[in-house]
This record gives structure tokens, sequence and C-alpha cells, in this order.
């Protein structure tokens, strides 16, 4: 008997008892159901958050102070000093010695007004920006140029703008690039006038959603860091706990993360007390990757139990096929067949029983995932902030996920009606053919 003819054997087999057939399958549907339900939910996820950081840069990295032992806050009474923290002098080294590498730190200081091209009054969000500022935002340079570490070292009053500010701001379609503003800072109460030098993106997950009148929507305005801190009252050598850095995106992550180990390592080489840590964007990626994947197959493995459950009821009701058939399989091998044949014949229908459960379990949870992301999109919506952040979620399936289903609902056929399909072979024609 070929291939064709036990298919064809086996699916008249499985619709002569539809309703019997279709209980069979219950267990292997719900498995098969459940996992890729979750699966895809867990794809989801890790597909939105990747995207989330994505949105924020991708290519920053995080440098930080911290403790050599665990125990140093018990043994000592001093905490950091100026020493222990990294200056910004320190970054200007870096950024020179390993020009890839860019500051992408911001400080925001509060808002200011000034008066656009038409004399009516614009509200904006003043930044102390770097090079690498607009990396950390997910933004990038549509004309002119970033604040650069000049800007920043020589106190120059620059400023990058967004696209939705030369909208408010020029009425004319000039062209913004050269042109000056004059604007009064919130914080002190005093004028100020810059030059702007370049124009932006503006990344609504970060500067929040555009209001309803594009002219009321409050932009950021990036400036020198140094000036920024004038405006804050703050003078001197800059120290914190740790920087936010962005390399080029031309540039390996991997090597210039080492170039930051490499450098920090000999700053503080004989520091005592204190180290740093660097960590990537990547690196956290990877992290919640671990996490999402660890839990996803968890709950999976919990889910395909179900699948064992439907295994032996697919086992149960091959043993009642076999008993019911006895008569059908002394006939066959009263005419020769072969032992190898009848139990191709019952394994085959055993298989064919799982992969359909498997088949409509596979549309079910594709279903629910696809539902799952319209209540979630539907939730999201209703929360702005929530809305600029995630945007929208697109479900995506896992694929292996799918074809590993699949194959296990067939194996699972395979498993459970090779030993009904053994007793069937094992037959006595003789005996078989005197079943009533």
């Amino acid at each position: 008997m070929n291939l064709f003819e036990n298919l064809k054997m086996s699916l008249s087999s499985i619709l002569s008892n539809k309703l019997r057939s279709l209980l069979t399958m219950i267990g292997i549907i719900i498995g098969i159901c459940a996992v890729i339900t979750i699966t895809t939910l867990g794809t989801t996820l890790r597909s939105t958050i990747t995207t989330t950081l994505n949105s924020l840069g991708s290519n920053l990295i995080g440098v930080f102070v911290t403790t050599r032992s665990e125990s140093y806050y018990d043994t000592i009474d001093t905490v950091y000093t100026a020493d222990d923290l990294i200056s910004y002098s320190t970054l200007e080294e870096l950024t020179q010695e390993y020009p890839e590498l860019r500051v992408a730190a911001e400080n925001p200081i509060g808002n200011a007004s000034l008066k656009n091209s038409l004399g009516k009054d614009l509200r904006i969000n003043l930044v102390g920006a770097y090079n690498g500022t607009l990396d950390q935002n997910g933004v990038r340079i549509l004309a002119g140029r970033m604040i650069s570490m000049d800007d920043v070292s020589q106190k120059k009053h620059t400023c990058v703008v967004s696209n939705i500010f030369v909208r408010q701001y020029f009425k004319n379609d000039e062209d913004p690039i050269g042109q000056k503003i004059e604007l009064i800072a919130e914080k002190n109460g005093l004028s100020y006038e810059f030059t702007i030098v370049g124009v932006s993106t503006y990344n609504s997950m970060i500067n929040g959603a555009l209001s309803s009148n594009e002219d009321d929507t409050v932009t950021p305005v990036y400036i020198p860091n140094s000036i920024a801190r004038e405006i804050n009252n703050e003078y001197g050598e800059q120290y914190e706990f740790g920087w936010v850095l962005s390399y080029d995106p031309k540039t390996d992550g991997k090597l210039a993360k080492q170039h930051i180990k490499d450098f920090f390592n000999e700053k503080y080489s004989t520091n005592k007390n204190f180290m740093t840590i660097v960590q990537s964007n990547q690196d956290t990626m990877k992290i919640i990757d671990v996490v999402i994947n660890i839990i996803t197959i968890f709950v999976a493995v919990i889910a395909s139990i179900s699948l064992i459950v439907g295994g032996v009821g697919v086992m149960n009701i091959m043993l009642v096929s076999v008993t019911e058939r006895t008569r059908e399989i002394g006939i066959r091998k009263a005419l020769g067949a072969k032992k190898t044949t009848i139990r191709i014949q019952f394994v085959t229908e055993a298989m064919i029983m799982c992969l359909i459960g498997g088949l409509i379990g596979l549309a079910l949870g594709l279903f629910n995932g696809f539902l799952a992301g319209v209540i979630a999109n539907f939730v999201i919506n209703q929360i702005p902030t929530a809305k600029q952040v995630l945007g929208t979620i697109t479900m995506v399936p896992s694929i292996p996920a799918i074809i590993i289903s699949i194959i296990f609902s067939m194996l699972t056929g395979v498993f459970f009606g090779y030993y009904p399909a053994s007793k069937a072979a094992k037959m006595n024609p003789i005996d078989a053919l005197r079943y009533d």
C-alpha cells in the first residue's frame, strides 16, 4: 500500500467519525493553540521593546562609577570625591582619543519663550546638549550640524532646533541655518541670543505628541551644555556619577565599547575604592531578550502538557478503532498484508489526526495573537503616554514556534499511535476473522 492510499484511508476513517475525531483532537488543538498564542505574545513583546529601545538610540553606551567591593560602604565613612567621579574634561580627552565616540548626555533646564517672525509668542524647552545628544533622543539632523564639542568648550551661543520649530518660527520658508533667535529663559528671566546651526527631526516619543494646533507644540531647542549650566547658575568643572556616550553607527559597537572600557580602566587603575562599568543598549536588549525567551519557553512548556493529554486521547481512540476494525484487519492480513503495512496504516491515521488538530490549533493561536494585538492597541490609544512610547503594536508570530508545533503534533501522533498500530499488526488473522 503506497502513501497516497494510506492517506486516503486515514482521512476516510477520520471523516466517518467526525464528532469522535474532533473530540479526540481537542487536547492537541488546545495545546498547539496555547503554545502559538504564548510564543506570538513573547515574540511581539520582544519586538516592541527592541523597537522602543532603538527609537531611543541603539548606539548608546553608558559608563558609570561603582565601588570595587560591595562591602565598601560598610568599612568607610566617606563616599565619592571629585577624583572618583567622571569629569567632562575626561570625556573631552576620551573623544579626542577616539573620534568615533560622542557625548550623548543631555541637561533639560526648563522652558523659555520667544516671539516668531510674525510677533507671536512661542514656548520652547531648552536642553543642554553635547555632540551626541540627538543619538540619545532618537532624532537626526535634517540640515546643518549638531552642537559640537568646540561649541561646548568655547561656550558658543549656537543652537539646534526641530523641523516643527522651523515651521512655527519662520513663516516665509526662510533658510533657518545661520539665523539668530532671541529667547528669555524662565529659569532666570534673562535674554539670550543664539545662532541656529542645525535642524533636527521631532521625536514625539521623547518630546511629546504634537498638539492639534502645531503652533502650540512645545519643541526642544538644543544649546551647548556649558551655556545651559550658566543659565542654571552652575560653574566650574562638571563631575557626574555616570555619562551616556554614543558612537558613529558606522563603527563596530563592540569595538567602541572596548575603547571606553580600556580608557576608563586606565583612568581608574590607581583608584582603590572605585571603578567604572560600561554597558551598552545592546547589552540591555540581550538581557531583555534572554528573560523574555526564558519566560516564553517556560510557559509554553507548561501549555504543551495538554499535548500529552491529547496524545493519550489519540491512543485511546486508536485502540478503540483497532478493536472496531478487527475483522477488516483480519481480512487484509488474510489477503497478504504485512505487519509493517498494517502498522504504517494506523500510525498514519494517528499522525493525520494530530496534524489536523495541530493546524486547527495553529489557526486559533494566530487568531488569539491578532485579537490580543487589537485589544493592546485599543488600550494603548486610550493612554497618550503609552501611545508616545510604544506607538502601534504589530503582532509578530514566531515562525520557528509554528514549525516546531506542527512537527511536534505529528510526532505526538507517531508516538501515541505506535502502540495501537503495533497491536493491530500483531493480530492473528484467523482470530481476527472470528471476531464478532
